[in-house]
């Protein structure tokens, strides 16, 4: 009997301790799962990436990526292995494409908790910078798809998380670098800006290092960790494709711009994109920008003229903070090309500067009110927590209409692609829709070519193979035709698009 009440409470004390992760795992482990197989993969990211990975468990090649029965690689693989592995376990569907970046998803929650927690040694802050980046209502949309940002997230924090661990004990260097080489094969490049904060961490706890031997040794192993995670694959494609250095890297990784036009920043066009993407937060991480400055300053001056750890532990964090936020969003400043979803690497840190700022701020602001601060620190806790639950429910109520499906859903693209499986000769559709045609009729799709015409268009079509060919168009192309005398043969329609042959 006493047993089992020290176990009880054993496990209340468990509950306590792990009360903030216990409600970031069962809140967000519902807002990203929830109705996630109710819609059909879109085009073109989702259905494209899925098909890609659909290849890899067909044909056992899980080096050369392909798309459509053409070479594929305008990112690296490892998103595609994750995917690829969740079709083994969960059959080829949509909840098994968004299953990896789901839960990916999640896993990141939790690792900007444990940033935030090591950083600023506050179970709060970790969980407001959790609720922050989980109520982005882009970071929201992207976890639910079948699309790569939620691999490269979560690979970039494992990355920081195992460099804040590396920084104190050189020994954690080989996992910041299999992980950095893991980022590295998420997405094209775009984790190269997590050298930065790796850097920083440890030159900042530089005296950590003083066994020469043991940081050598480490350094070593870590680099070699690195290389053995990254070459394999880049070796390989760059040996089999004479175009894969100018596209892999220059085409898709650097968007073709040269060094120069870096230097031409737009800041209208991200930061209208970065404020939609975070909606509520953008304000208050605007706010924080400049209260992180003049905190900077204080805590500067406050270390020279009595020099503590705690102060400069502090500094530290928010000045690798305020540099992380920099490089990762000023590319995108930089860019003349950028969509909304490019933008969620720069809610990382944001969630993390908004969530430690407004929490140092207000417990100053409070301390200076109240003399005795220990006994009112209960109260500012949950003040501070309650402001912010308050504004991450009513972001909540705002786009849960944009993110849950109301019943299921399935596409005129997908339903007339469906129907193409069982037909052999060879498919033309609109380029639009392409890899939702490929993935859905598990066929090999072709483009159709718009001429200045649509009788041209279908002539050109039906001149290919003597007229063994068919197409997907719209209905109101085909009513169009007819009125002009081009008759064509509908062999099956929906309500929006017909499959047609030659009459």
């Amino acid at each position: 009997m006493i047993n089992k009440i020290s176990e009880r409470f054993n496990i209340l004390d468990i509950v306590k301790k792990n009360i903030f992760l216990l409600i970031l795992l069962f809140l967000f482990g519902f807002i990203f799962f929830y109705r996630l197989d109710y819609s059909t993969l879109s085009s073109w990211d989702e259905a494209w990436y899925g098909s890609i990975a659909r290849e890899m468990v067909k044909t056992g090649d899980f080096i050369f990526m392909r798309f459509n029965g053409k070479p594929y690689y305008d990112h690296p693989p490892i998103g595609f292995w994750l995917m690829a592995t969740s079709y083994k376990i969960f059959g080829i569907n949509e909840f098994s494409t968004r299953f990896p970046s789901a839960m990916l998803g999640l896993f990141s929650i939790i690792l900007l908790y444990k940033i935030a927690e090591v950083l600023f040694r506050r179970k709060e802050i970790g969980f407001i910078a959790s609720l922050i980046l989980g109520t982005s209502v882009w970071y929201v949309i992207r976890v639910r798809t079948g699309d790569l940002d939620s691999t490269f997230i979560f690979f970039y924090l494992l990355t920081i998380y195992f460099s804040i661990k590396s920084a104190k004990n050189i020994a954690w260097f080989p996992l910041v670098m299999l992980s950095f080489g893991s980022l590295i094969l998420a997405k094209t490049l775009a984790g190269i800006t997590a050298a930065i904060p790796i850097t920083l961490l440890h030159l900042f706890n530089f005296r950590n290092f003083r066994d020469i031997r043991k940081t050598i040794l480490f350094l070593g192993i870590g680099i070699f960790c690195l290389f053995i995670a990254v070459y394999p694959w880049y070796h390989l494609h760059l040996q089999k494709y004479s175009e894969f250095y100018n596209y892999h890297f220059i085409h898709i990784g650097r968007r073709d711009k040269n060094l120069s036009s870096f230097l031409q920043v737009s800041l209208e066009k991200p930061l209208f994109y970065l404020h939609m993407g975070v909606r509520k937060w953008y304000k208050l991480w605007q706010l924080a920008l400049v209260m992180t400055i003049i905190n900077l300053f204080a805590l500067f001056f406050s270390w020279r003229k009595k020099p503590k750890k705690e102060i400069l532990s502090s500094f530290i964090s928010y000045l690798i903070l305020l540099i992380w936020n920099f490089i990762v969003l000023y590319p995108f400043l930089a860019a003349k090309e950028v969509e909304i979803w490019h933008l969620i690497p720069t809610y990382l840190p944001m969630s993390l500067l908004v969530a430690a700022i407004f929490y140092d701020i207000g417990s100053m602001s409070y301390h200076f009110l109240f003399q005795n601060f220990r006994k009112h620190l209960v109260w500012y806790r949950l003040i501070y927590l309650s402001a912010f639950l308050f504004l991450a429910i009513v972001q909540i109520v705002n786009f849960r209409k944009e993110i849950y499906p109301q019943s299921r859903y399935t596409s005129e693209q997908v339903d007339i692609s469906r129907r193409l499986s069982k037909y052999q000769q060879k498919i033309y559709v609109d380029g639009d829709y392409l890899p939702v045609a490929v993935f859905y009729s598990t066929k090999q799709i072709n483009s159709l070519v718009y001429e200045s015409s649509g009788t041209e268009t279908f002539n050109k079509l039906f001149a290919i193979d003597n007229g063994d060919v068919i197409g997907v168009t719209q209905n109101w192309v085909i009513d169009d035709l007819r009125k002009k005398n081009f008759f064509l043969k509908v062999l099956e329609k929906n309500s929006k698009y017909s499959i047609i042959a030659e009459q």
